[in-house]
């Protein structure tokens, strides 16, 4: 006889293991998708996945606890140093400086809320940043910064800066300012910023701006940055001025901004400025971006003095606009051309604002709110009944993936839209496998 004490702990562990490996079962209807592959180096892991953790210093390492030796060991650390900042909340008496090249800023835990640099409040003309970097190829990871004076972050002229999973919030103006140049009290004038990195991060406001001139992030003559899989909330400003979240300007080129979520920003992403001339911003792609905004907005996707752009595959809701606004997104000015591709929305695209030279293939200008999975959580991923955008794009070379970073497509084309639909997994058949059971008998 077989312990029935044992057959019921077996049957136990298969019901246990049945959700984790579908009992080797298969989506109804589906094929198998392929796995994304991983990477193979430090920097291939970071762009092969959305959002891992840092790989592990390399080089001399210092642990800091108190906020005088950060800003100290900023300044005068190796190059190839990583500061491992312990937690706590570190209450600033002047800017962290960044001068040494190649240094790396990072929480010692890994976890951004357990590190907090407290800039002592918005607007106080104590100290203008919480971090400026002036030296090239710097790592902010792994922190909070909040209650800065002017700026969060500021990159003054410095090449392949990287701000990786970093809470930034409550800053008097920009949360990142992307300078063109070094300041004259840090020393020489630099000549932009090339090749920068913003990913995985929460930038915000609680509630709006001090004053109205702000930014999530502003960047002046900037190249080949990649701003991807962040969290924008409430980047705005008291009396409602165009301020984009994301704002790439003063002759920048080639900007990545993907899968990035607004939620209640007053301005979108924004490539050129109006207020400029002729090739503010060349080249470009802004991809796979949800944006909802509940709150009062206006036009939230702008190509304005901008060439060369693509502006494929985002969703947005956009419930508030300002009175007499019925566009979402907007070419704007003659110099202006560039494609928007697969977009999703409930207001329409202008096109050709002022002149300019946008054109539109395979837009969806009449989403309703049910075709979404939770819109007052501002969850914009697709649900089975939109139908009219699900399999309804084109493939684009330059989209081959969706907000979630998925492969496009999943069935027989790709989706219209941030999101490229998966059906939730609903077994269709099992397959059993014989099994041999003994009893030990003493």
């Amino acid at each position: 006889m077989i312990n029935q004490h044992f057959l019921s702990r077996l049957f136990a562990l298969i019901a246990l293991l049945c959700p984790v490996v579908g009992c080797l079962s298969a989506p109804s209807g589906t094929a198998a998708m392929p796995s994304p592959t991983a990477g193979t180096t430090a920097v291939a892991q970071l762009n092969a996945a959305p959002c891992p953790p840092l790989p592990p210093p390399v080089g001399p390492t210092i642990t800091i606890a108190n906020e005088a030796d950060l800003r100290h060991q900023a300044q005068n650390a190796a190059p190839g140093t990583t500061l491992l900042v312990a937690p706590g909340t570190y209450s600033l008496q002047d800017a962290v400086y960044v001068t040494v090249n190649n240094l790396t800023i990072r929480g010692a835990t890994g976890n951004r809320g357990d590190v907090i640099l407290d800039g002592g409040g918005m607007l106080t003309w104590t100290h203008t940043h919480i971090i400026a970097i002036l030296a090239d190829d710097v790592t902010l990871a792994d922190l909070t910064l909040r209650n800065g004076d002017e700026h969060g972050v500021s990159v003054n002229g410095r090449d392949r800066p990287v701000l990786y999973n970093l809470h930034i919030l409550d800053t008097g103006y920009q949360l990142v300012k992307v300078n063109p140049a070094t300041p004259l009290k840090a020393g020489p004038v630099g000549d932009g910023s090339d090749d920068g990195l913003l990913a995985c991060s929460r930038l915000e406001y609680t509630t709006t701006s001090p004053e109205d001139y702000t930014n999530g992030i502003s960047a002046h003559n900037a190249h080949r940055w990649t701003v991807r899989d962040n969290e924008w909330r409430r980047i705005r400003t008291p009396n409602q001025v165009p301020a984009p979240a994301i704002l790439f300007w003063s002759g920048s080129s080639d900007t990545l901004v993907e899968r990035n979520l607004l939620v209640d920003c007053y301005q979108g992403i924004a490539f050129g400025n109006a207020s400029h001339g002729v090739g503010d911003h060349t080249g470009g792609i802004v991809r796979n971006n949800m944006i909802y905004a509940s709150l009062p907005h206006d036009s939230v996707i702008e190509m304005v003095h901008a060439s060369g752009w693509l502006v494929a595959h985002n969703t947005a809701l956009l419930l508030n606009p300002d009175s007499g606004l019925t566009w979402g997104m907007e070419a704007r000015f003659s110099d202006s051309s560039g494609t928007f591709a697969y977009n999703l929305t409930n207001m329409d695209i202008w096109l050709d604002r002022d002149g300019a030279g946008g054109s539109g293939i395979g837009n969806v200008t009449h989403a309703q709110s049910d075709w979404f999975v939770d819109v007052a959580a501002a969850d914009l991923h697709l649900v089975a009944g939109a139908t009219a955008v699900i399999d309804q794009a084109a493939p684009l070379p330059d989209v081959s993936d969706d907000f979630d970073g998925s492969p496009r497509p999943y069935g027989l084309a790709p989706d219209v839209g941030a999101d490229e639909y998966t059906p939730p997994f609903t077994p269709s058949h099992f397959l059993y496998l014989p099994m041999t059971i003994s009893e030990r008998r003493t």
